[in-house]
């Protein structure tokens, strides 16, 4: 056996670029935040997570500029040794003073801030609640940690209450959830979570990628959202997105500051933030405290372009954020959608498993405060023809006005459960809860189609265990009978359990 042979076997990545539907590692050649060029095409980005807009502003430009001016390119070395700046010293003072804790700590990036926080913080002994749709970041902390993991499904309270009441006080206890959950665009129930913390003597750790810089009336998050910053003991996010930067922070009590910073490998080990990204990042934090009307401006346009697809007749999932998934179904026909929208000038991001279930997959847009009008409308109007032709959504709209409800200042219910239960209309081919009633020849294209997608997808030796079964049945055809009723009485049990739990979340 060789370690290599499952590179060399891997006939996915060569299919997918064969077929002209591959859509990733898709290289910008030019960039103004709302619309970008690639491949030669200027297309209007709606899959970024510059959610403020913030990468093309003078201020934060500036001081990117004069950090290299002062510092050059790079600290050449960690933090703990001989790559600290004045600037790291400061950016942590201010996000210590904006997220309302004693002290914070920046590192490189967010995803190893999460895991030298819960790697350096979690031990044997230790008992970490986490929800199953977290980021990959937070799963993979859990895993280098040595404490103990117990997943709750998706924002299930009475879950967590279970797996907190049967967990003994002699555990050192730690919830860990998404504020934002950055592929569906729901929060977590955080007024719940806490009250659970309180009572089972746990603490709280929240990663708030997506919600520094958008929720909340001075942007501090989903904790500010929900108003339970006191609840909330350790604030984690990432400078890559609302602060138009690289990098991610830790801010908590000055004590477990001070832990992490000596005993996280993956803080020690690691290069310092570059000067330019601290010094760009000190500066986005400057214009989210001056510009309030950038978070405003974005929960317009987030009340909009919910209202737009809703009305279209696209599922928008519980989505109450900027992030705005439109749930297309199958992998293939995703693909499609995917490559239509860009070949129509506009760039989502497609969702697939095992990031959602195989006939969830979806497209997953997201905004900006800097999107004009006219930029917006000509999204929506290129995605309703794509889902129109692809019949994704019906070619009259269901609906004429739609309400929305999405999570801006003041709006701090927790809206999840009530967004789900709406009815909202399906994709209309890839659910079950939709009759398909295209004509015949439609149907038939559909399934000739999804046979083929599965087909060059499927492994030889899975092609090879198909065509040998029509004799394999022939000769086992005297056990038919017994066989039926077994899987008879197996399909029965299922559909009366449990609903199996999805997969960890890139």
């Amino acid at each position: 056996m060789d370690v290599f042979d499952k590179a060399f076997g891997w006939r996915d990545l060569k299919i997918a670029q064969a077929t002209g539907f591959y859509p990733y590692f898709k290289a910008i050649s030019d960039s103004d935040a709302t619309e970008v060029t690639i491949e030669g095409r200027r297309v209007l980005m709606v899959g970024s997570n510059n959610y403020l807009g913030l990468t093309r502003h003078p201020k934060v430009i500036a001081a990117a500029h004069q950090a290299i001016d002062k510092y050059g390119t790079s600290c050449s070395g960690s933090r703990l040794l001989n790559g600290t700046l004045e600037l790291h010293q400061e950016l942590e003072r201010r996000f210590a003073r904006f997220l309302k804790k004693d002290a914070a700590l920046c590192v490189t990036t967010g995803f190893t801030t999460n895991l030298a926080v819960l790697s350096g913080l979690l031990g044997r002994g230790d008992v970490v609640f986490t929800d199953r749709q977290n980021h990959a970041s937070l799963v993979d902390g859990v895993r280098l940690s040595y404490a103990e993991e117990k997943r709750f499904r998706h924002n299930d309270m009475a879950q967590l209450e279970k797996l907190l009441r049967e967990t003994s006080d002699r555990n050192g206890k730690l919830i860990v959830t998404d504020g934002v959950f950055s592929m569906e665009g729901d929060l977590a129930d955080m007024k719940e979570i806490t009250r659970l913390a309180k009572q089972y003597n746990a603490r709280v750790a929240v990663d708030d990628a997506h919600g520094l810089g958008v929720l909340g009336a001075h942007g501090r998050g989903t904790a500010e959202h929900f108003d339970v910053e006191d609840g909330v003991d350790l604030v984690l996010g990432t400078f890559s997105k609302s602060f138009a930067s690289l990098g991610g922070v830790c801010a908590g009590p000055q004590e477990v500051i001070d832990w992490i910073r000596h005993k996280s490998r993956p803080f020690i080990f690691q290069a310092a933030m570059t000067p330019s990204a601290a010094a760009a990042c000190i500066a986005a934090l400057e214009v989210i405290e001056e510009e309030p009307e950038r978070r405003a401006r974005l929960w317009e346009i987030t009340e909009k372009m919910q209202r737009g697809f809703k009305s279209m007749g696209f599922d928008t999932g519980v989505s109450v954020t900027p992030v705005v998934p439109l749930v297309i179904g199958e992998q293939w026909r995703a693909w499609k959608f995917w490559r239509a929208l860009f070949d129509a000038g506009v760039y989502c991001n497609p969702v697939i498993p095992p990031a959602v279930p195989a006939n969830q997959c979806l497209m997953r847009t997201s905004y900006m405060a800097t999107h004009t009008d006219a930029q917006l409308d000509r999204v929506l109007d290129i995605v309703e023809q794509t889902g129109k032709k692809l019949e994704v959504i019906p070619q009259i709209r269901p609906h004429t006005t739609v309400t929305v409800k999405v999570a801006s200042p003041g709006q701090n219910q927790f809206l999840a459960s009530a967004v789900r239960a709406e009815e909202t209309p399906k994709s209309l081919w890839s659910n079950g809860n939709v009759r398909d009633e295209r004509p015949l020849h439609k149907r038939l294209s559909d399934v000739v189609e999804r046979v083929t997608w599965q087909a060059i997808n499927t492994d030889p030796d899975e092609l090879a265990k198909v065509a040998a079964l029509p004799g394999k049945l022939w000769r086992q055809r005297g056990q038919l009978p017994s066989l039926l009723m077994e899987k008879g009485v197996g399909l029965v049990m299922r559909q009366h359990a449990e609903p199996a739990e999805p997969e960890d979340r890139a």
